[in-house]
């Protein structure tokens, strides 16, 4: 026996050569033997409308009334109407073949693809040899050898122009009365740029030049009249240079839409004509050449048969060739004129649409009736045998052939089943329809479906997109996809579609379960049982001979919580509801049950997912994320519910770019959010367990997808983490920045400077500073000063920010009382590697802090440099270098002083220099020369010197006395000039011992004090 798997019957060849979607195209042994007789109404007329009597005819009867229908004028129009695609030329087609030839009738036969105007006349004057006659068959040759498309289409726009503006008021009636004259819509036809845009590519003009030179290419369309996209009414075509009378009638049709329709009216209602008066065919030449036709084949007694594929396509020639067929035959008694009888293909737009004279005659000629294909097949077991006996019929024809069937004969249509080893598997398995023709690769659900998908109306059957857009597409797939084990493939997956609130689609429930249990063929499965098996509400297994064909082995289903149901018998009917009718009503299911339908129908049909349910699944895992985080560790203290929100990630409203679903309401799926979720079973599941926790109905909410929530909120704090971190400004740029400003506060309280070693750095980063005071505030200048007191105002909340950011929270309150060093460590050095905030972005929590070490920054240090400098400067010009202690010197200006004191040498600044004296009384002396020191590592030009070099002099804490000293020294020396003078008066006038042992004394201290000064210079 043949192995059933990857087996295919047909070949791609054989498939484009046999299945045609235009019934001339085929030969007639390969029509008739893929015909299927049409379902078809009699409709009755109103007006130029119609509607259905509920009386369903056959092929057969066409014919029938067709050949021996009698009228009182001998001539019979009878009107076949139908969409696009619906099986009228099917059927005008099967008419001609099944016509018995006979020397009583002359068979003229218009096809659609043969619309050129010289194809139309040579098949209406066909066999008829006469002067006129052939003087029009030349003029025909001469005027369509004249022109080439373009230059056509621009006589004819002329053409229309003056048909158009030789028409008289009193011409037309109402509003019509406007538009026509020299003034009216002609004018719009002569102006260069609207006649541009009237001859732009697709538009009416421009298409209808082609075909009325050229035959239609096959499957090709084009409008059979003008219609409001034609006119060219684009706001951006008044041009400057446009004449008023032109500019006139286009304003006014611009503001006047009820007039463009009645625009378009008159175009059609006179293109005939200008098309007439263009080819040479005006003043009723057709018409009279029709009539002398008709006067020959009388004269031979026959009867002229008329079959028009389309008649909305022989434009230029309808009203002549209507008045032509409907002209009575006889005259006084007396036959003149041979009878006639014309079916023709018209669509129902376009009937809709004929000449008021047109539809009288059709209505009078055929009793008040149409033949209509647009029927709406049912949902009872009719409409999926008639899908099925018209697929079978063309799929036999692709296996058969069309040498075969050409060979075999109209009348004996093999059929390629009945040699087929794998026949009994095969019809078991995918079905065959009542005339034996196996459906293979399809079945009735798949053929059902694939029909409701491609209909605009999901219950019309229109013939052509069933084989163009679904027999041919998918058997050239399938020769090649099922043979590599790949069908259905992705090309199936992507262009056939359930359509929803039609087909019950693949539940999703089953999806999920096929992607856990057969992943690597997840996809083919699903297709195959939504199409195949028509969306079993469990999970199951194929038919063995579709899943052996197929490629999709049996998984095992023993596990499965119910007995899974039954495979369906693709080899029967399957009986479903009557969809002559609309379907009643849903009944209103509770709310929990209406999500849940809402998130089914997104999983597996494609619908969009409501805004409701999208919000109530982010709002679940925006809040789980939230919960899981322990706020243990950096960058911030727990967050609170209303904080989220202002943070960035948001609890409520959550917006699409934070949690993004796919093909969810009003949003596309934001691949940059943190939590994206794409349709899939799994998702969907997800989803409806996700909703019945929002209803608090625990039945039904699956383990698994409880830890999916976990997994999502684990793996997206991270995500939170840095969304409220950035809006909270803890990021590490900007925590690098607050540690910098926190090390420049440092700086002024002459806690740091830069290139100490980073354990000092660090820890007087994490220092508010409640205890810090700067000792030397004389030495400083008062601008150090204020802008250390400003820093101060604002420390204590820079550092309680860098702590709960870089610290972790314990007790009730939070509290940090550890600091996470590991991190923390290098942001404290990177920031150390910058003294300067120019140019720097601030988060909001560090600017009240850094004010006063950013503007003017430099400034402030080079000036604090420079008054050490000139501080140092004067105490050396009073106690110079090599002078000894500063104690002995205070020592000897306190003597000096008792001994002027006691000879009464005294002076204003004695009591100065007494409390002088005690302000210097702690002072280190010793530490002038580390200072002076210090100060020589930076140039004398501060300019050139970097204010990391600069901030590291001016920003240690120095002597406290460092002005104290400066200003004893100053009066000490002042007084010591006063009392020397004073001594050396009294000894010169011997007044005492004394005062000449305080002249001695001062001399020697003045003395000491000048070859201090000079040794000092020297050794400098």
């Amino acid at each position: 026996m043949t192995d059933f798997k990857r087996y295919v019957c047909w070949d791609v060849e054989n498939v484009i050569s046999t299945i045609q979607t235009e019934a001339v195209v085929a030969s007639p042994a390969v029509f008739l033997s893929t015909h299927t007789p049409l379902s078809i109404q009699r409709s009755r007329i109103n007006g130029r409308s119609f509607s259905p009597t509920g009386e369903s005819v056959t092929e057969e009867d066409i014919l029938d009334d067709f050949l021996n229908r009698r009228t009182n004028t001998r001539t019979l129009l009878l009107p076949v109407v139908g969409e696009s695609g619906s099986g009228k030329s099917h059927l005008v087609r099967w008419i001609r073949e099944n016509i018995q030839p006979s020397e009583q009738r002359k068979i003229i036969y218009l096809e659609k693809s043969k619309t050129s105007l010289r194809h139309v006349i040579d098949s209406l004057l066909d066999g008829v040899e006469d002067e006129e006659i052939a003087q029009i068959r030349k003029d025909i040759r001469h005027v369509t050898g004249a022109f080439n498309a373009a230059s056509l289409a621009r006589r004819l726009i002329t053409q229309l122009s003056v048909a158009l503006a030789d028409l008289g008021r009193d011409s037309v009636s109402g509003k019509k009365r406007q538009l026509v004259g020299p003034r009216g819509i002609s004018l719009l036809l002569q102006d260069p740029l609207l006649q541009e845009q009237m001859l732009a590519p697709g538009k009416f003009i421009p298409q209808f030049a082609q075909h009325f030179l050229s035959d239609r290419e096959t499957g090709e369309e084009r409008p059979p009249r003008f219609s409001l996209e034609d006119l060219p009414l684009s706001p951006d075509a008044i041009a400057g240079d446009m004449a008023a009378p032109t500019r006139q009638i286009f304003g006014f049709l611009m503001s006047r839409p009820e007039l463009q329709s009645l625009a378009v009216e008159l175009l059609n209602e006179h293109w005939d004509k200008a098309v007439r008066e263009l080819s040479s065919l005006g003043g009723g030449r057709l018409l009279g050449a029709m009539q002398k036709v008709r006067e020959i084949y009388a004269r031979q007694g026959k009867e002229i048969i008329l079959l028009v594929e389309d008649f909305a396509l022989i434009q230029g020639v309808q009203s002549d060739l209507l008045d032509a067929i409907t002209e009575t035959s006889q005259r006084e008694g007396q036959t003149v004129l041979a009878p006639m009888r014309t079916l023709m293909a018209i669509t129902s737009g376009y009937f809709h649409d004929l000449p008021e004279t047109a539809a009288t005659r059709i209505g009078a000629s055929t009793g008040g009736f149409v033949y209509n294909l647009d029927i709406v097949l049912g949902e009872g077991k009719t409409g999926t045998e008639d899908i099925a006996s018209f697929v079978a019929r063309y799929l036999n024809a692709a296996r058969v052939g069309r040498g075969a069937l050409e060979s075999a004969g109209s009348n004996a249509v093999p059929n390629k089943c009945d040699e087929c080893p794998v026949k009994s598997l095969c019809h078991d398995s995918f079905g065959a329809s009542v005339e034996g023709f196996g459906l293979y690769p399809f079945n009735r659900p798949a053929l059902t479906r694939i029909v409701h998908g491609l209909a605009e109306n999901p219950y019309a059957f229109v013939p052509r997109d069933v084989l163009g857009s679904g027999v041919i597409p998918i058997l050239t797939n399938a020769y090649g996809a099922i043979r590599k084990g790949e069908f259905p493939s992705a090309f199936f997956q992507e262009n056939y579609k359930t359509v929803r609130g039609v087909d019950q689609a693949l539940p999703n429930i089953v999806s999920d379960a096929i992607e856990t249990r057969d992943p690597l063929n997840a996809k083919r499965r699903r297709a195959a049982l939504e199409f195949w098996a028509d969306a079993p509400t469990q999970l199951m297994n194929l038919h063995q001979g579709i899943g052996e064909a197929f490629s999709l082995p049996d998984m095992t289903l023993d596990d499965l919580p119910d007995k899974p149901l039954p495979p369906v018998d693709s080899g029967q009917a399957i009986p479903q509801k009557d969809q002559s009718t609309s379907p009643p009503p849903p009944k209103e299911l509770p709310a929990l049950q209406r999500k849940i339908q809402v998130v089914e129908n997104w999983a597996a049909t494609g619908s969009r997912l409501t805004a409701d349910e999208a919000n109530t699944v982010r709002t679940i895992i925006s809040r789980s994320v939230l919960y899981r985080e322990e706020w243990l560790t950096p960058p911030v203290k727990p967050v609170r519910l209303t904080e989220a929100d202002k943070s960035g990630w948001y609890l409520k409203n959550v917006k699409s770019n934070q949690v993004s679903i796919e093909d969810a309401s009003s949003e596309g799926l934001s691949a940059g959010a943190p939590i994206v979720l794409k349709r899939n079973p799994a998702t969907g599941e997800f989803f409806k367990s996700l909703i019945r926790l929002s209803e608090d109905a625990a039945d039904g909410v699956r383990g698994k997808d409880i830890v999916r929530l976990a997994s999502i909120a684990d793996e997206s704090r991270p995500a939170m983490r840095e969304r409220v971190a950035r809006y909270l400004e803890r990021s590490d740029k900007d925590l690098v920045v607050g540690l910098r400003v926190s090390l420049l506060g440092a700086a002024l309280a002459g806690r740091v400077v830069p290139g100490m070693p980073i354990d000092a750095l660090y820890a007087a980063a994490f220092d508010a500073g409640q205890e810090w005071a700067r000792p030397d505030a004389s030495s400083r200048t008062e601008a150090w000063m204020k802008r250390f007191d400003a820093h101060m105002e604002h420390r204590s909340r820079l550092v309680d920010t860098l702590l709960s950011s870089l610290g972790v929270g314990q007790g009730a309150t939070g509290a940090v009382h550890v600091i996470d060093a590991a991190r923390a460590l290098p942001l404290v050095k990177e920031a150390a590697t910058k003294w300067d905030l120019s140019a720097t972005e601030l988060p909001a929590w560090g600017k009240g802090a850094a004010a006063p070490v950013r503007a003017g920054w430099e400034t402030v240090v080079r000036g604090q440099l420079q008054e050490l400098r000139i501080l140092l400067g004067e105490i050396r010009e009073h106690f110079p270098k090599g002078s000894g202690p500063g104690t002995r010197v205070v020592q000897q200006v306190s003597a000096a002083l008792q001994m002027a004191h006691a000879q009464a040498i005294t002076g204003p600044q004695g009591p100065e220099l007494e409390m002088g004296a005690a302000a210097v009384a702690d002072a280190d002396w010793s530490t002038l020369p580390e200072t002076e020191k210090e100060l020589s590592r930076v140039a004398d030009n501060l300019q050139d010197e970097s204010v990391e070099n600069l901030l590291a002099v001016a920003a240690p804490l120095r002597s406290p006395h460092l002005r104290e000293m400066r200003d004893y020294l100053k009066i000490a020396d002042s007084l010591l000039d006063t009392a020397l003078a004073a001594a050396r008066m009294q000894s010169q006038n011997a007044v005492s011992d004394a005062a000449e042992q305080l002249e001695g004394l001062l001399d020697e201290w003045k003395q000491a004090v000048d070859d201090a000064g000079i040794h000092g210079e020297v050794g400098k």
